[in-house]
């Protein structure tokens, strides 16, 4: 592909990403204004009248990079879990084992660290609050969406478009970028948000690069989701 017309693609790629980023950020002032009714309670109407947001966004992201790449097709599927991971030293992976093992292995000490920061934000949260049994049900659909949304976006839209003109490091480090950035503003937030999202970014773009498929990355950060979501109905709720 000739230089200017892959740096058009990149830059296109950055822009439509950082865009809708800085919709859905900017989401808790216009959404109000959407006379949508999906539940009586206050807060679990917002939070799924911004995954409504956020699937629409996300859908177009996704039509358009299928419209400019077809070859982006590709990427939606669960992956080839038998492939062997790269080895990362950082990230404990030695480069013997395939992503079917490693996968089970980092889902786990990633939920663990994400689990204790949403423990501790819990322990220290100012109020008492409670949390009810059918909330878990709007729990996994909002992981399930928010999860999607999310890999749609800084995942397919990124590797879908990227993959075949930068090198791997590039496409890795620029999804955990912009991935991580909008977090100063969002649960977990400021430089420790953007720090934990960072990192998980980069691995769930690395989980995609290297098996093909975002079926890795989708399942991680829905078991992220549904973490940080029980921690955020569990503050939201009083007593």
């Amino acid at each position: 592909m000739p230089y200017k017309l892959s740096v058009m693609k990149i830059i296109v790629t950055v822009v439509l990403v950082v865009m809708v980023s800085a919709i859905l950020l900017s989401a808790n002032q216009f959404l109000p204004f959407i006379s949508i009714e999906l539940h009586e309670n206050l807060f679990i109407n917002r939070l799924l009248k911004y995954q409504m947001a956020a699937l629409i966004l996300a859908t177009l992201l996704m039509i358009i990079t299928l419209r400019l790449n077809p070859e982006s097709k590709s990427l939606l599927r669960l992956g080839d879990l038998d492939l062997l991971a790269l080895k990362e030293k950082w990230l404990g992976i030695d480069g013997l084992t395939s992503w079917r093992k490693n996968a089970w292995q980092l889902a786990f000490f990633i939920s663990l660290a994400t689990g204790s920061f949403m423990l501790l934000a819990i322990k220290y949260s100012p109020n008492h609050y409670s949390f009810h049994g059918y909330h878990i049900l709007i729990i996994i659909l909002i992981s399930l969406t928010n999860s999607f949304s999310e890999e749609m976006i800084y995942r397919f839209v990124i590797h879908g478009n990227l993959m075949s003109i930068m090198a791997k490091t590039k496409v890795l480090v620029l999804s955990s970028i912009l991935f991580g950035l909008p977090h100063f503003l969002g649960f977990p937030n400021g430089i420790m948000g953007v720090i934990m999202a960072g990192v998980l970014g980069y691995i769930l773009s690395k989980a995609t690069y290297e098996t093909h498929g975002l079926g890795i990355a989708w399942g991680i950060h829905f078991l992220q989701d549904v973490i940080i979501f029980s921690a955020l109905f569990v503050m939201n709720f009083k007593q």
